[in-house]
């Protein structure tokens, strides 16, 4: 059998934090997600299309 790597200790600590910080966590799993889906999925036309909600995101953040 493998050896874990990971102490049981060190798991729970991991997900208290993720349960303490349940948005601090969603958000860094999505900025994740986005970036890994420009940067190994994303075409062209895709690219013109974030580019756009990124653009109308930002306008809405500045009028905030």
């Amino acid at each position: 059998m493998t050896e874990q790597k990971t102490s049981e200790a060190q798991k729970r600590a991991t997900q208290a934090y993720r349960e303490k910080n349940r948005e601090k966590t969603r958000k860094q799993s999505a900025k994740s997600a986005a970036k890994t889906y420009i940067n190994k999925y994303c075409e062209l036309e895709d690219l013109a299309e974030l580019k756009l909600l990124i653009a109308a995101r930002e306008k809405e953040l500045k009028s905030e």
